[in-house]
């Protein structure tokens, strides 16, 4: 299927100025709320979830809620369409999302998400098109996953995706929760936010790909972050969701 073309602003028009990219638009009333998704692939592996009205990995939103505060602060690290952001600010009440997401084709889709749902003016989508690392880094292209935005992954070379620690891309801003789904970089990522867990100790949703899942669990263990919870969808990955230990000697999931 064909990526969607950016469409220059009209000049003739005020800003804020926005265009969808070439989609249908699913209306659907989800826990009596109006939600709106982009559609423009309806076979990738989230859309077909969306065309149906329906959130992707509602098993996964689950867990998240029932460690999610009202009124906290979601960082959605590997965005892709939106989906997570979409149901933080809508069912958890969050009081802003910070997106980060560096595949284009993704972004397209996530900005007609926010814009659709009216979220624009609550989510910050500075970061958009940088990928959080360990490193700074250029030269960064996408490959994708046929029918699978969600599974495109950074590679070096043939690019001008940049990468950047996420310490340096959040600065002092706080933040209160951690979503993580970038494909394999996840302990990189995690390396480049040590200044930020320390300083906010935020909750974390992290899917790790499943030969790294012992470092992770040391990782956490390292930082006085205990598993909650854990969910195995795919053959090769897993998410855990890790908080700060309240006691001494909490066992993990």
């Amino acid at each position: 299927m064909t990526s969607p073309q950016p469409v220059a602003a009209n000049p003739d028009l005020p800003p804020p100025y926005f265009i969808t990219p070439p989609c249908q638009v699913v209306r659907n009333q989800i826990y009596g709320q109006p939600i709106c998704f982009t559609i423009t692939n309806p076979k990738d592996s989230i859309q077909r979830y969306h065309v149906l009205g329906q959130f992707y990995e509602a098993e996964e939103l689950e867990i998240i809620r029932k460690h999610f505060r009202p009124g906290s602060v979601f960082c959605d690290m590997g965005a892709n369409i939106g989906n997570h952001t979409l149901f933080a600010m809508k069912f958890l009440h969050a009081s802003t999302s910070i997106l980060f997401e560096p595949n284009p084709e993704a972004i397209a889709i996530l900005r007609s998400n926010m814009e659709l749902n009216g979220l624009t003016d609550r989510v910050d989508l500075s970061h958009l098109g940088v990928g959080v690392s360990d490193e700074h880094a250029t030269g960064f292209s996408i490959e994708q996953t046929p029918r699978n935005l969600g599974g495109a992954k950074l590679v070096v070379g043939g690019g001008t995706v940049e990468t950047q620690r996420g310490d340096v891309l959040l600065a002092d801003r706080h933040v209160d929760f951690i979503k993580m789904d970038i494909e394999g970089m996840e302990l990189r990522a995690l390396a480049g936010l040590e200044k930020t867990i320390a300083r906010c100790r935020p909750g974390l949703f992290v899917e790790v790909d499943k030969t790294q899942t012992v470092k992770f669990r040391n990782w956490a263990a390292e930082r006085d972050y205990v598993i909650r919870a854990r969910y195995v969808r795919y053959e090769t990955k897993v998410n855990f969701l890790a908080e700060p230990a309240t006691a001494p000697g909490e066992s993990a999931v």
